[in-house]
């Protein structure tokens, strides 16, 4: 066992070194998903650990793809990419506390919670780095209306296909390894995940704060651009994509495990 873990420390360490050096986590998002990955990894073990570095790769490899045509259009990811440790925890909170309540009571609900909040994180970062992509403008989640890409509450058909895609590969992934053994689970999660996602958007449309750039003339979710105070146009100031992101990927697992307990 401290072999074992005597190993994975030194595998964690190396990566650490390259998600520095591509910027793909700055310093304090590095410190903090070390920290969060040795309580999964000691939680639920290296399974649990391994679906996680899957929505860390997939989320890097999609949020850089084709990024330059996503900056021309003012809708990529700020800092070039670079994730920071808000976007750790909003991202990682959820499973983190699945997984170490697991580990603490090992029932079957936690673990459809831990495995439904890394389907809702991946699902949700592939609809939305591909949606953006979409040669269609999205569509307001709360009335259909057409709006501008990168607004907070759009969806895209492309954007809710790619993201049902991340939720399949997170359960091919936990049914392939046994880590998940229930199938009737893979309904209640694939369930819990989508809803997650669409409340990210229904959240976004309706009480995520939303701020308008005068100097490109273009809808952001950042409070300041260009080093210059945006204007609020929309949601509350304190309920950013962050508080967003977080509040999904709970309640997705709240759905699934309901489910579970209910049918």
């Amino acid at each position: 066992m401290i072999e074992q873990y005597i190993l994975f420390s030194i595998i964690v360490g190396i990566a650490s070194i390259f998600i520095l050096k591509f910027k793909i986590l700055d310093f304090k998002g590095t410190i903090l998903s070390i920290f969060m990955g040795n309580i999964i990894y000691l939680s639920t073990g290296i399974i649990g650990f391994i679906l996680v570095i899957e929505f860390f790769i997939i989320s890097f490899i999609f949020t850089k793809y084709k990024f330059k045509q996503k900056r021309e259009k003012g809708i990529a990811q700020e800092k070039e990419g670079t994730r920071s440790w808000t976007n750790v925890i909003a991202n990682g909170f959820g499973f983190t506390i699945f997984g170490l309540l697991y580990n603490f009571y090992n029932t079957d609900l936690l673990l459809i919670g831990f495995i439904t909040a890394i389907a809702v994180t991946t699902g949700d970062t592939l609809a939305t780095e591909i949606g953006l992509l979409s040669k269609k403008k999205p569509r307001s989640i709360i009335n259909l209306k057409v709006i501008e890409p990168g607004t907070s509450g759009g969806i895209t058909i492309l954007g809710t296909i790619a993201g049902i895609l991340g939720i399949s590969i997170i359960l091919i992934s936990a049914l392939s390894t046994n880590f998940l053994t229930d199938y009737f689970s893979i309904l209640y999660i694939l369930i819990g995940a989508f809803l997650g996602i669409m409340i990210d958007s229904i959240l976004g449309a309706t009480i995520q704060s939303q701020y308008y750039c005068v100097k490109c003339n273009k809808y952001t979710e950042s409070p300041t651009h260009h080093n210059t105070k945006n204007k609020l146009v929309k949601g509350k100031t304190i309920i950013d994509n962050n508080i967003v992101n977080l509040l999904s990927t709970i309640l997705g697992s709240i759905i699934a495990i309901l489910l579970f307990t209910s049918l």
